[in-house]
């Protein structure tokens, strides 16, 4: 495979490389390091021996228990799994049912907007998120140096897309590489999301409901703003929250840049 931030692999989507982002110092993520994605079901074979070529041995799931039974990861031989759910039953889109979902979005032009909204807020103070980044930077600062490690949620943009934002700022990548990161989710992502809203329209379903179904697929600045604006005003800022939250003291986050930094 080549070094590439999008990586284009037949099954799946919004699968991506942290490798080669520059940190504010002038070093750079190691590439093929750390990966991040959605669901892992629909690879294929083919898909994974270019994985396993590029030297991924281990896989981080975020997922919820019912996710993981939908959707379950194929356990590859010589890849470890960790299973680290940020939230005991997953808030985001993935887990909505149909009749919720219609209930919920089909005259609030604003609902999935709304929703994610929630979602994001959750992810920085639900104790259950906290703990699990914490083990997600627990299992990175104890992986070995030659292993590429897979993390990912059911669409790769929310849990992951949070995870990616933590571990970006532990590296010390500037805000604004990630926000950029965070934002390419949509174009990594175009044809899910059309067809989650192609799926809403062939049902019928209302211009409002649409609309909802949109945002929930996608990712927006504004999600990602108010996480941050959160972190800022609650718990004094990014470093203060890495340190006092998710436990990345100042001596953990030099060994995590000395594994992963070049």
């Amino acid at each position: 495979m080549e070094r590439t931030r999008v990586l284009q692999l037949a099954g799946g989507f919004n699968f991506r490389e942290l490798g080669g982002y520059q940190t504010k110092s002038g070093q750079t993520i190691a590439w093929q390091r750390l990966l991040r994605t959605a669901h892992l079901s629909s690879l294929t074979g083919n898909d994974w021996d270019q994985l396993i070529n590029y030297g991924v041995r281990q896989v981080i799931d975020l997922r919820s228990r019912a996710e993981r039974r939908q959707f379950a990861d194929p356990q590859i031989p010589g890849v470890h799994y960790r299973i680290i759910p940020v939230f005991d039953e997953d808030e985001t889109e993935s887990s909505l049912a149909a009749a919720q979902t219609h209930r919920e979005f089909s005259q609030n032009f604003h609902g999935g907007f709304q929703r994610m909204l929630y979602v994001y807020r959750r992810l920085i103070i639900h104790p259950g998120a906290q703990q699990a980044y914490r083990s997600m930077f627990t299992t990175l600062l104890t992986t070995p140096p030659t292993v590429g490690t897979i993390f990912h949620c059911s669409a790769g943009k929310d849990r992951t897309g949070m995870a990616a934002v933590f571990i970006l700022s532990a590296l010390g990548v500037s805000r604004e590489k990630i926000f950029a990161d965070y934002l390419l989710t949509n174009a990594a992502s175009t044809q899910h999301i059309g067809e989650r809203v192609k799926d809403a329209q062939q049902r019928h379903r209302t211009v409002a409901f649409q609309r909802s179904i949109r945002d929930l697929a996608s990712v927006h600045q504004e999600y990602l703003e108010q996480a941050l604006t959160l972190i800022d005003y609650e718990y004094g800022g990014m470093q203060a929250y890495l340190t006092e939250v998710l436990q990345m003291t100042p001596e953990k986050r030099r060994r995590f840049r000395q594994l992963y930094l070049n």
